[in-house]
């Protein structure tokens, strides 16, 4: 059953248990609480000054020099993008809104999100792209077996370049190259808008795609 939360501002900050990125050697994953981060687009600027974090926060994002990405999801359908500092392009995507989701088949709070991505997808069919990009994870028989367990019927990308992907958002982003997972990642016609670090509420997601699409309707 899903739980339903309350929002009292468009961006939330608290405590919650993600994945780290990596296996251990022994196959047991560590866990540990992590923040929710959050940004906003100076551009678009979707979130009015009572909705965001104090400016000291929201300063972390770091420059990046352009980096050209391939995306392959598991039925073999390519979609190249390219980032640049705060923006980012993926050719093929007429959705306005971006959402990539950075996981592994491994990682428990990844499955949990999956069914509600799904969900996401078919409610803004039209509006919103989800990407789910595996890391740290092998192409085998093990995807298939997510997908059906967890009804991810989104575009799901197990390309070689997900990793160098990752890696390179994270830069971005200011994490840790081992961030925890999920992360999840959301731009607005190609501009950065915000990214939770950790499982997230479905409604907090539906909550910043609405807005997203709001601004759209707006223009």
């Amino acid at each position: 059953m899903k739980k339903a939360y309350s929002l009292l501002s468009a961006v939330i900050l608290f405590l919650i248990t993600g994945c780290e990125d990596k296996k251990d050697q022994n196959s047991t994953m560590e866990m540990e609480n992590t923040t929710i981060v959050v940004q906003y687009s100076d551009k678009n600027k979707l979130f009015q000054n009572g909705d965001i974090l104090p400016q000291e926060t929201n300063n972390t994002l770091r420059s990046a020099e352009p980096y050209s990405f391939l995306l392959n999801d598991t039925h073999h359908v390519s979609y190249k993008g390219t980032m640049h500092d705060k923006t980012i392009s993926l050719g093929g995507v007429s959705a306005p809104v971006v959402v990539f989701h950075f996981f592994a088949t491994w990682c428990p709070p990844c499955a949990g999100e999956a069914p509600y991505l799904s969900d996401l997808q078919k409610k803004y069919a039209q509006e919103v792209f989800v990407a789910g990009v595996t890391v740290n994870d092998t192409p085998d028989e093990t995807f298939e077996q997510f997908i059906e367990q967890n009804d991810a019927d989104y575009y799901i990308s197990i390309a070689d370049e997900n990793d160098r992907f990752a890696a390179k958002m994270a830069e971005v982003l200011n994490l840790e190259g081992n961030f925890s997972l999920p992360l999840t990642v959301i731009y607005y016609q190609g501009e950065y808008l915000v990214h939770y670090e950790g499982a997230v509420p479905i409604e907090i997601l539906d909550h910043d795609i609405q807005k997203a699409i709001k601004n759209t309707n707006e223009e």
